[in-house]
């Protein structure tokens, strides 16, 4: 059974997305929409967006791509598709690909290094938290 990855505010459930589980190269398909495809393999593994001729994902349609195991995860466009960037990426990072026209991706990936001057920091479950009133700097990298 899938892992689950559950997201509230304030108490209410906001997403849940099921992770598609792989261990070697993967092209996405509709079914890895809205859900986390987690490379979990020991090698060198490579994620391809597909054309709109292979798989039509509707325009908006977002796919969670994490590396979680020991290899490397490359993330590459088919040829004739358009991505925001490609390469590979940190081992424990998520990041996600987003369809914004035909054969057309941005992908998001999350800062990885964030520091702050100002404010306050406390510590709460694992996370560093900067709070800032109105002065300081912020900087994620």
């Amino acid at each position: 059974m899938a892992d689950l990855q559950a997201t509230s505010v304030n108490g209410v459930l906001t997403s849940l997305r099921t992770e598609n589980v792989k261990t070697s190269a993967h092209s996405l398909v509709l079914a890895d929409r809205d859900k986390v495809v987690a490379f979990t393999g020991g090698g060198a593994q490579t994620c391809t967006i597909p054309t709109d001729a292979t798989q039509n994902f509707p325009i908006g349609s977002v796919v969670y791509i994490g590396r979680y195991g020991s290899g490397s995860v490359t993330i590459v466009g088919a040829g004739g598709v358009s991505l925001s960037r490609t390469g590979s990426f940190s081992p424990n990072e998520e990041i996600m690909v987003r369809k914004r026209a035909a054969n057309s991706w941005i992908l998001i990936d999350s800062p990885k290094d964030l520091s702050g001057d100002g404010g306050s920091v406390s510590n709460a479950s694992g996370y560093t938290i900067h709070t800032f009133t109105s002065n300081g700097t912020f900087t994620a990298g």
